[in-house]
């Protein structure tokens, strides 16, 4: 797989990791130009919007100065109002139309109190009165708001069929003398001009301009269906508080089809205001757009960089990669190879002359493990042949005299492939026969070649001898000859009278016997005398026992009583003789000898040996044997 090679995950990476901050910085720097770009298209806005003001301005201020001219003329010169609004209309071309009303006298207004002077289509001027209105004027709305303007105002606009043929009076009060107010001047203008001022501006393609009045309707609006209408809450409330710009959404209630951002200004010396309407998605159209063109060149960079990242480090892990092959060659054995040429002192190359000298000693390791393997192998042959050598040294397992009267049976097993437990059993002449089990006090090597001393020794010496006693005397002195390691060996030694069933015991140092006589197992008291190999001048006492029929004498040694698994108690003589009574009547040797061993295996539970087993069972059958037991103990 590609991603399986270091220099592969680490190219991964980086190129995922440089993605990951380049999204966030880019988002972070997307944010960021995102309100640069709406403050810089609010100032935009303010500064269009507020020279389509200046330009309103500078066109209804001079209606207003008109008026205010006018009011302070016709205040004196009642008689020549008539002229001076003819003379003032003819002179101000983007005035549609002057009027003068005052305050009717009694109630009754006379000629020449309403005069109005209105610009005809084709430019001539024609003079009228407001006393031919269908209403009184003294009672009009506009009449009666204008003379309250003391200081001039624009009255709400007036519309005639459409929304687009609309017009706006300035009005303001005639002050007196003898009355604070004595009527009212009015200046009308159209309002087509505002709508084509509209059109004029210099604005972005997808921005719109309106122009509200002091009620909240649109004057004018570059889209004209919205003329004459109301503008929407939202719109009304930022413009109320005095929020630009402002952002109007189709949720909120305004009357778009998107969100969009709205900037306005208010118009100097009215009450109307004037707004720039720029859709969201236009403004940050450019901003979009710039910003996936950044980011797809910013990914392309990151790819170079991964693809170049990934080159070199390609390059500078290739010893790694073959260190890892060569690894793998020690895996299976192969240590003959080659390993790239050392050139820098840095890490690579450091590990590169340290897996080198470890290739080195390994091999060196190797072999003398391979050597030591030899070496064990042949040991454990050796120490397979010496077992062999052993065991033969030892008679069968299992004899049965001539006669049936004795039966015996024996079982040794070494804690390792040699040891130095035994047991032996050979005829004394032609009517007794005698019977060894012992412990020699080492292990291993040492305590099988003592054994086999031993065991040598004790055949040879006891065919001169019919007394246990003798025999281990005369043995003793022998291991006694040379032994400067001091090794010893603990032995019982029994003499069996075949016609008879006498049995004489003697023991140097080792365990007591069981006597399986009847239903009952004991434990035979045999005085002891020093191991042999250590006193040449010892002696040994002797027991003698005149077996029954059925009695079994089991002699062991300290591997049975002594075994014990992980909680460190002994098998003990108790387990022992329990093990023994649990044997049925009339059984074999050989049943005594397996009992003990399955029950001792039992009670270690599988643990390893802790010291070597040698167990000899032997059973009187001369059913005939009548009396007493005889039991002595002889002193040599």
């Amino acid at each position: 797989m590609v991603l399986r090679s270091v220099a592969s995950r680490l190219a991964l990476g980086v190129l995922l990791g440089s993605a990951i901050v380049l999204i966030v910085t880019g988002g972070l720097m997307l944010s960021h130009t995102r309100e640069q770009m709406l403050e810089q298209t609010r100032r935009e806005a303010a500064a269009i919007a507020e020279s389509a003001s200046s330009r309103i301005h500078g066109r209804i201020d001079g209606v207003a100065r008109v008026v205010r001219v006018l009011a302070g003329q016709v205040g004196t010169r009642h008689a020549q109002a008539a002229t001076l609004i003819r003379d003032a209309l003819t002179v101000n071309p983007e005035i549609a139309e002057i009027g003068v009303a005052f305050v009717p006298r009694a109630g009754q207004a006379r000629d020449g109190e309403a005069p109005t002077a209105r610009r005809k289509v084709g430019g001539a001027v024609v003079m009228g009165s407001h006393l031919t209105d269908p209403q009184p004027y003294w009672t009009s709305p506009w009449f009666i708001q204008g003379l309250n303007c003391d200081e001039g105002c624009w009255q709400p606009p007036e519309r005639r069929g459409i929304p687009l043929d609309a017009q706006v009076r300035y009005s303001m009060a005639i002050p007196g003398q003898a009355v604070p107010v004595q009527g009212v001047v009015d200046a009308t203008i159209r309002l087509d001009w505002l709508q084509a001022l509209l059109g004029s501006l210099d604005k972005p393609a997808h921005a719109s301009a309106f122009v509200l009045d002091r009620d909240g309707e649109f004057l004018a609006h570059d889209w004209t269906s919205y003329v004459g209408t109301r503008a929407s809450r939202p719109l009304l409330s930022a413009v109320t508080e005095g929020r630009t710009p402002v952002r109007i959404t189709p949720e909120e209630g305004g009357r778009v089809s998107e969100p969009v951002w709205v900037a306005f200004v208010p118009i100097r010396g009215t009450r109307w205001t004037i707004g720039l309407t720029m859709p969201e998605r236009e403004v940050l159209a450019d901003l979009r757009r710039t910003y996936l063109v950044d980011l797809v060149l910013g990914m392309l960079a990151l790819m170079g960089v991964s693809l170049i990242a990934l080159a070199i480090t390609r390059r500078l892990m290739a010893p790694l990669t073959v260190l890892a092959d060569r690894a793998e060659n020690v895996a299976q054995g192969d240590l003959d190879f080659a390993l790239p040429e050392v050139r820098r002192d840095d890490e690579v190359g450091r590990l590169t002359r340290a897996f080198d000298q470890m290739r080195h000693q390994l091999a060196g390791h190797i072999d003398t493990a391979r050597r030591t393997a030899r070496e064990q192998e042949r040991i454990a042959s050796e120490l397979e042949i010496a077992r062999q050598i052993q065991l033969a040294l030892l008679p069968a397992p299992h004899w049965l005299d001539g006669d049936g009267r004795i039966e015996l049976h024996a079982a040794l097993r070494p804690a390792s492939a040699v040891g130095g437990d035994l047991y032996t059993y050979f005829a004394l002449g032609a009517r007794h026969v005698c019977v060894m089990v012992g412990d020699v006090s080492d292990k291993g090597i040492p305590a099988a070649l003592f054994m086999a001393r031993t065991v040598t020794l004790a055949r040879t010496l006891a065919t001169h001898a019919r007394s246990p006693s003798d025999i281990l005397q005369a043995l003793n002195r022998e291991l006694c000859k040379g032994n400067d390691t001091c090794m010893f060996v603990t032995l019982l030694c029994g003499v069996v009278e075949t016609g008879t069933g006498l049995l004489t015991l003697a023991s140097a140092g080792h365990e007591q016997p069981v006597l399986r006589a009847g239903d009952s197992a004991l434990l035979v008291d045999v005085e002891t005398g020093p191991a042999l190999g250590l006193d040449p001048e010892a002696r040994y006492p002797v027991r003698v026992l005149s077996l029954l029929g059925g009695d079994t004498l089991l002699m062991y040694t300290d591997g049975v009583s002594e075994a014990h698994a992980g909680n460190q108690r002994l098998y003990g003589t108790d387990a022992l003789l329990e093990s023994v009574a649990r044997v049925e009547d009339d059984a074999t040797p050989e049943t005594y000898v397996e009992r003990v061993l399955r029950d001792v295996d039992n009670y270690v539970e599988g643990a390893l040996a802790y010291d070597d087993i040698a167990v000899l069972a032997i059973t009187w059958h001369d059913s005939g044997t009548e009396g007493a037991r005889l039991d002595a103990v002889a002193h040599s």
